[in-house]
């Protein structure tokens, strides 16, 4: 098509808007990131997200060159929330990646692939893939109950999200969390009104279309803000950059740890800390981070873990009685942390070493 005689549509120039602004937060990641392997699950998001802008964009001018365009455009579309599982917990947890069973949610858009297939090979009409209609409804449905299959393994992490809300510095990321949620849940609620003549296919795509914009807006403003582990903008400090006073008061904290074991308290957190030390909670931010190398909430999480496995070896205390004997404040996150660190549950650990 001559230059000249170019148009774009509105939900064409919003799709090209999506591919900048993605295309920037890769750039700046890129550019920016202090720890590459936090920053990979950021990345493959926002990725995927571009792909599914440009495939949007592009499909009025390469959309008939491959029978597969429909399929690459679905793929990239419905594998958003599975990803956004992952990134979800990732913000959760924020000093560390997603432990290597969770990545399972991958596996769910794949398997909703194949198992439209499956469906629409069943019909006489269809001739796959070029001329077959139903596949592409079938894909839809699958979709969905793969992405709603995904958002479902957030609650096995509703425990994570409870301390995330109650930490002091945690209520912007537990918000951003929410937000990312609903997004996804309004998205997969909009694919389901599209197979009906409520909302036509086009509205259903520039619905989908703001909604990713959404998605990255959120990028911009708050994930740079307050995601700074994986997308850190100066180097972490070192052990041998610490002054004589930030020393003095990393061994301060460990007596604190050592000998008086703060992390019983089941409401001790930086904010009880840095009262009881008499320092901003900056600095004992920036000590703890450079001396143990990870988080407050971290730091007494594996101490308490340390301190149950302990009493799960050499006690007949009850899973309920020893969590809050070292300072959870609920079974449910002393099961999730402890399988965390160890790999087991406290009941698995128990049997093992008795």
């Amino acid at each position: 098509m001559p230059l000249d005689q170019l148009r774009f549509s509105v939900p064409e120039i919003l799709s090209l808007i999506g591919v900048a602004q993605c295309v920037y937060v890769l750039v700046y990641m890129m550019f920016r990131a202090g720890d590459i392997k936090r920053a990979m699950l950021p990345f493959a998001y926002f990725m995927v997200l571009g792909l599914a802008f440009f495939f949007d964009f592009a499909a009025e001018f390469i959309g008939d060159s491959t029978v597969y365009y429909g399929i690459f455009q679905w793929f990239v579309w419905f594998l958003g929330p599975p990803l956004s599982v992952l990134l979800i917990i990732q913000i959760a947890q924020i000093k560390q990646t997603p432990d290597l069973g969770n990545y399972w949610v991958l596996f769910l858009t794949p398997l909703a692939y194949g198992g439209a297939v499956f469906m629409s090979l069943g019909d006489a009409s269809c001739i796959f893939p070029g001329n077959c209609t139903v596949l592409y409804d079938w894909l839809i449905i699958t979709g969905l109950i793969a992405g709603a299959i995904s958002m479902l393994a957030i609650w096995g992490h509703r425990g994570m999200l409870e301390e995330l809300y109650q930490e002091k510095t945690g209520k912007d990321r537990y918000w951003l969390i929410l937000t990312l949620i609903f997004v996804n849940l309004f998205f997969l609620t909009m694919m389901l009104v599209s197979l009906s003549a409520t909302v036509t296919q086009a509205d259903a795509i520039l619905i989908r279309t703001f909604l990713g914009l959404g998605l990255v807006y959120l990028a911009g403003t708050s994930l740079f803000r307050i995601y700074p582990q994986s997308l850190t903008l100066v180097a972490r400090g070192q052990k041998e950059d610490m002054s004589a006073d930030e020393l003095a008061l990393a061994q301060r904290i460990e007596r604190l740890l050592d000998y008086e074991k703060i992390y019983h308290e089941q409401a001790y957190g930086r904010a009880e800390l840095a009262r009881e030390l008499k320092t901003p909670e900056t600095v004992i931010s920036k000590v703890i981070n450079i001396h143990f190398g990870k988080s407050f909430p971290q730091l007494l999480n594996e101490r308490r873990v340390e301190d149950a496995k302990r009493l799960l070896r050499e006690t007949k205390a009850s899973i309920k009685v020893i969590a809050e004997d070292v300072g959870f404040n609920s079974t449910a996150s002393f099961n999730r942390v402890f399988r965390d660190l160890t790999g087991q549950t406290p009941s698995a650990y128990r049997s093992i070493n008795t």
